[in-house]
């Protein structure tokens, strides 16, 4: 029987091993650094054992965002990596269930994550919780912009300041990050992935901070600028960052932009012909538990429907559902499934779509897992169900 325990110092060697076979198997057997920090200090590392025998490891992250216009902390499973000596053999299906039984004994209604193989994860239960935009641009693409303000040089001491901004930026957006001390020192500002530590530069006006980007320049022929974190309080914000990084013209020939999918730089610019956009899947989302519903605030209006969850992970959500909404708060509770016929029948991945805002019924129904059988309760379920703007940005 396998089972999800924190990675001792002893297996700490083997974990790292583990990891960078799966993520960086161009870098050879190199042996891990033995001074990195154990444990780490932004997740807590976890091992599948069968019996004393390692054979998976994954990153658990605790985000702090929003859900339903609501302070709420979000599960983020990351770097799930299972050598090929023990590859198809189900471990990483049970790692995830088992991940996802502790993030629900800690009350995490939510796990997201940045999917390897996004079939690979929908097979498990998980579903996209958004998209994003990229650009590729040259600098020159890029307008000029008059302004009162002035762009200033920020680092990981500004991080106060920063999450002011970051917070106002995303207001009204599920999944937004509010990022800990730790977070913008250690990831956001932090060269975490061998790219280079970023530069970061923010707008300021009359000494308020109203919007950041945080960059790194490739040391390449492309001579490229890339741009992970872009966030403005207002508008005159937005238009002097976009101003700042084409002023990079006589260092950099290419700029690459990721932005939310209801970014709107295609209308900014003068000639979009010189703009490459691509539309790209960003992280996945799923509950873990049904009954967490219980505890979003939903909007006023009634609802009472008898939904066939369908779950290939977990049996507790696998089944007949009585979901009721009044007054903005709802309840589950099962039903035995000798019971009628339901009125609806979902998957876990799509309701978890419909939990977080990501789609409304239509779309659900349109282009995911939702079919209505009883057309009288499509309405309340539409007025329940509303769609929002869902936003998950950084990698982890």
């Amino acid at each position: 029987m396998s089972e999800l325990r924190p990675v001792p110092t002893t297996d700490r060697e083997a974990c790292q091993r583990m990891l960078q076979y799966a993520f960086a198997p161009e870098t050879g057997p190199v042996t891990p650094d033995p001074d990195s920090d154990w444990p780490p200090s932004l997740f807590d590392q976890r091992g599948l054992y069968d019996g004393d025998g390692l054979r998976a490891v994954c990153k658990l992250y605790y985000l702090d965002t929003t859900v339903r216009g609501e302070a709420a902390t979000v599960g983020g499973l990351g770097a799930v990596a299972t050598p090929p000596e023990h590859r198809r053999k189900g471990y990483a299906a049970d790692l995830c269930r088992h991940a996802l039984h502790e993030y629900r004994e800690a009350d995490v209604g939510f796990v997201t994550l940045w999917p390897f193989s996004t079939p690979f994860y929908r097979r498990l239960g998980w579903s996209t919780a958004n998209t994003y935009r990229r650009f590729d641009l040259p600098p020159s693409a890029l307008p000029d912009h008059d302004t009162a303000g002035q762009m200033v040089r920020l680092d990981a001491d500004d991080w106060e300041r920063l999450r002011q901004v970051e917070s106002a930026s995303a207001a009204g957006t599920a999944l937004s990050l509010r990022r800990s001390e730790a977070w913008w020192r250690e990831r956001t500002l932090a060269d975490w992935d061998d790219d280079g530590v970023p530069y970061c530069y923010g707008y300021e006006r009359n000494g308020d901070l109203r919007g950041y980007v945080v960059y790194t320049v490739a040391d390449d022929a492309d001579r490229t600028l890339s741009a992970t974190q872009f966030a403005a309080a207002d508008e005159e914000a937005r238009r002097e960052l976009f101003a700042f990084l084409g002023t990079h013209g006589a260092q950099i020939e290419r700029v690459t932009l990721q932005l939310p999918p209801d970014a709107d730089l295609l209308h900014r610019v003068d000639d979009p012909g010189a703009v490459d956009c691509t539309v790209e899947p960003g992280p996945m989302v799923r509950l873990t538990d049904i009954s967490h519903l219980e505890r979003l605030d939903w909007p006023d209006g009634g609802l009472d429907c008898t939904l066939s969850v369908s779950d290939p992970l977990l049996d507790r959500n696998d089944g007949l559902f009585e979901l009721s909404v009044s007054g903005g708060t709802a309840t589950v509770d099962p039903r035995p499934a000798s019971d009628s016929a339901a009125d609806v029948s979902i998957d876990i991945a799509t309701l978890s779509q419909l939990a977080v805002g990501t789609h409304g019924v239509d779309a659900a129904e349109r282009v995911a897992g939702l079919e209505i059988r009883d057309d009288s309760v499509r309405d309340p379920l539409a007025t329940v169900f509303q769609s929002e703007p869902v936003y998950l940005g950084e990698f982890f």
